[in-house]
């Protein structure tokens, strides 16, 4: 998941930054040839001056024909957004991509070839080309699936949780004034583990990938939290790293080395450093834990465990170069009952650290092991955990600046709490006795699912289908199964036909003529 995110995010983050930095060299360029008066004559870089071979503004021979070939590439991907965006106008279930495709990519095929017309050469177009055909690439499949009659309705399904979770995030950045620069999420079925597209951002478009196995079980559902809390990271900007210098992490990737003891044992000089590279993954399982309450915890117990080798869930990961971005599975699991304990749900994160301790069997959990020289050692759990409650804490109650002084809990809708978790048992009952629940909160059905099928582990698909029809799928006609059912309590209305042919033409006769209403509407 990561290796694909990264990639991914990387390859679109480069030709995103050639393209802004060619840009600025251009406005840089144009400033510099037309100077305001006030403005204190300036030095050209050396980059500007012109080669003694060949006249200043007269690109190369080779570099022309890469500069031809890279504009006619653009002038093609331009045809090819407004054909792929006309026709998104006109699905239901790909309107969200047809800002995109009619506004962003026009838009950034423009300024490269701003970039061209200030002889920036063809490097700058070329950088553009390929970001641009990755963007309309990305889009071509989630479009593609979406007109797929067999994928659509489970895709909506997916999108209809997505949304119910970026929308308390969306709501909140809007009310605080917070530059969110992302907000559509669409899912995609593919090969890869569950992963989001963070390097898709600038789009506004959050691509998540989902795997083969999504719809077989409702225990992956909650992970969509997990990664909606990586793109709510990344589309704020500057946020991760202000949350960062409030909690005193440092940046992720640094480098491993043996642990200092202090008189007790316990990790010192390490701490900072090594909760600086897990920090994302913890502030995801802080986000998704809220999202989702105990239903999330049991998601992480059952994908983080291993048979067989109940020693992994205590292992600190890392290479020759730095530590690996993932807490031990331990650890992860104790935040997220860290979270829920915070909420008011003790007793489920109680029962879940016994479940999650059971599991363990044998193993002693107040210890995490360290690769150190080529062996695993054990130290103390007891200093990392302190560090992990403190930093939920802030996280969850705050006060955090860059939260506008506000934590988690004060984003209205997010909180996964005592009531929340009222809704998801009513729909695990409902589940469980083959019914269709009748729960609104798209979160609170799939986290009813979890529980079902945690309790009932032979029955998920049968809870994942049942789950899955109360849920209208985006971009398809689907309703809920009680839509058009009288309201419980409500009394029953018979309606008797010639009554209702009466009032129909008792309301033609109180009508004013055709005419004179024409005439109204045309004075409108």
């Amino acid at each position: 998941m990561d290796d694909l995110q990264g990639y991914l995010g990387v390859a679109l983050a480069a030709a995103w930054l050639i393209v802004q930095v060619a840009i600025k060299l251009a406005s840089r360029s144009d400033a510099r040839a037309a100077p305001p008066a006030s403005a204190p004559p300036r030095r050209a870089p050396r980059t500007a001056a012109p080669r003694a071979a060949v006249p200043f503004g007269a690109p190369r021979a080779p570099d022309a024909a890469r500069q031809r070939a890279a504009l006619l590439r653009l002038d093609e991907l331009d045809r090819s957004a407004a054909a792929l965006g006309e026709a998104a106008r006109h699905e239901r279930a790909n309107r969200r991509f047809a800002d995109a495709l009619t506004r962003f990519v026009p838009q950034e095929i423009a300024r490269a070839r701003a970039a061209v017309d200030a002889g920036l050469g063809a490097r700058a177009a070329e950088a553009a080309a390929d970001g641009i055909e990755l963007v309309l690439g990305e889009i071509a499949v989630l479009a593609r699936q979406r007109r797929d009659p067999s994928l659509l309705p489970a895709l909506g399904d997916a999108d209809a949780l997505a949304d119910a979770c970026y929308a308390p995030v969306i709501a909140f950045a809007r009310a605080e004034g917070l530059p969110l620069r992302s907000g559509f999420p669409a899912t995609q079925l593919s090969s890869f583990d569950l992963a989001i597209w963070t390097g898709f951002i600038p789009t506004s478009i959050a691509p998540i990938f989902l795997p083969a196995d999504f719809f077989a079980t409702p225990l992956r559902w909650p992970a969509l939290a997990h990664e909606i809390g990586h793109d709510f990271l990344a589309s704020i900007d500057g946020l991760e790293p202000a949350l960062r210098r409030e909690l005193g992490l440092p940046d992720a990737g640094a480098r491993p080395r043996a642990l200092d003891l202090d008189d007790d044992g316990a990790a010192a000089s390490e701490l900072k450093p090594v909760f600086g590279a897990w920090f994302e993954e913890i502030f995801c399982d802080v986000f998704g834990t809220m999202m989702f309450g105990p239903a999330y915890v049991i998601t992480m117990s059952e994908l983080f465990f291993q048979d067989g080798v109940p020693y992994a869930s205590l292992a600190v990961q890392s290479d020759a170069r730095r530590y690996d971005v993932h807490p031990p599975p331990h650890l992860r699991v104790l935040i997220g009952c860290m979270v829920l304990e915070r909420a008011g749900l003790n007793e489920p994160a109680r029962a879940l650290r016994d479940a999650w301790a059971r599991r363990h069997a044998g193993v002693s959990l107040d210890h995490l092991i360290w690769p150190v020289r080529g062996a695993w050692l054990p130290f103390p759990l007891a200093p990392f955990a302190e560090l992990a409650a403190s930093i939920v804490e802030r996280l969850y109650a705050g006060p955090m600046l860059a939260l506008s002084g506000f934590g988690l809990q004060d984003v209205s809708g997010l909180d996964h709490g005592p009531h929340e978790h009222q809704e998801a048992l009513r729909a695990r009952d409902a589940l469980l006795a083959g019914r269709v629940p009748a729960i609104r909160d798209a979160r609170a059905l799939l986290a009813g699912a979890v529980l079902a099928a945690h309790q009932a582990p032979g029955q998920a698909f049968m809870i994942l289908t049942l789950a899955r029809a109360a849920i209208p799928a985006i971009g398809t006609g689907e309703r809920r199964p009680d839509a058009f059912a009288p309201a419980a309590g409500a009394p029953s209305v018979a309606l008797d036909r010639r009554a209702v042919m009466e009032a129909l033409l008792f309301r033609e006769i109180l009508l004013p003529p055709r005419a004179l209403r024409a005439r109204r509407r045309a004075r409108l």
